[in-house]
């Protein structure tokens, strides 16, 4: 756990895989004991799911993606804290909101590679009108990233990694990219826009909001996606957010933020990892992009 004060150090994220060898050996096997624990605990049926909309300007935005929308459903955790019936009417409330593309930002198991199972059934549900996009998280490294990433292009979704996805409506482009896990996987967001024209607006989907802070220099991204806080899981009178795991402590913990020339979005997401959420309700934003 990282708590208020004390939080990871810095370092940039790496161009190669950083196997996860002393989280498989320690956080995996204590998450594993606190969620079978904290299961009787987790209450999905009482809890409140938030969906806003959140307003986003990009500048040189094409009038045909005017409005374009996209569903950010992130840290779905499946497994024994979070029921496969929870994350079914995330993928029904995706389909009420209408949204144009889905993104999925990681963190599709928590602890076991039980999880797995039914994940693919799962992920298979989500639907937008341009299709579904994904990336990787910490905890899909910390169990196994190669069966993880597989269920989850088996359901359809388009796994983001390093590469991107154009848009098109008629002649207005978007483009939209994926990086891996920016702890233990290959950050390559260079090579996620590779051979993007440089007046194309952009989307970047990166589980660990921390990579704001390490964008190449001169890398145009106009939005950037990212979950993995959980908005510090639970909160507590008078202390609020118990956890921040960020190397910037609460700073990109939730919300819109802009970052020198871009705006980024972090979820507090729809799952739960360790321990029940208290005071922090699930949430699956819209991202709205109007031009500037």
């Amino acid at each position: 756990m990282i708590g208020l004060f004390l939080h990871p150090r810095r370092y940039p994220p790496a161009r190669e895989r950083r196997p996860p060898l002393f989280e498989r050996v320690t956080k995996r096997p204590l998450g594993w004991l606190a969620e079978r624990l904290a299961r009787p605990l987790i209450r999905w049926d009482r809890a409140r799911l938030e969906t806003p909309e959140v307003a986003v300007p990009v500048e040189g935005l094409p009038p045909g993606l005017e409005g374009y929308r996209l569903a950010l459903v992130t840290d779905l955790h499946h497994g024994p804290a979070v029921p496969a019936w929870w994350l079914g009417r995330m993928a029904d409330r995706v389909r009420e909101l209408d949204s144009d593309l889905v993104v999925l930002g990681g963190d599709f198991v928590s602890h076991a590679h039980s999880d797995i199972d039914g994940l693919e059934r799962v992920l298979a549900h989500f639907r937008g009108r341009d299709g579904v996009v994904a990336v990787l998280g910490n905890h899909d490294h910390w169990v196994d990233p190669d069966q993880v990433a597989a269920a989850v292009e088996r359901s359809g979704a388009t796994l983001l990694h390093n590469r991107h996805r154009l848009i098109r409506r008629g002649a207005a482009v978007l483009a939209v990219g994926g990086v891996d896990d920016f702890t233990h996987g290959a950050v390559r967001p260079d090579e996620a826009f590779s051979g993007v024209a440089p007046d194309v607006p952009r989307v970047l989907i990166s589980h660990n909001p921390d990579l704001i802070e390490y964008l190449p220099s001169g890398l145009r991204v106009d939005v950037m996606l990212a979950g993995h806080t959980h908005n510090g899981q639970a909160h507590l009178p008078l202390l609020g957010p118990i956890t921040a795991p960020s190397q910037f402590g609460r700073k990109y913990l939730h919300g819109l933020k802009r970052v020198r020339q871009c705006w980024l979005y972090v979820s507090a997401g729809v799952g739960s990892a360790w321990i029940p959420r208290w005071g922090n309700p699930p949430e699956l934003p819209v991202i709205r992009l109007t031009a500037t």
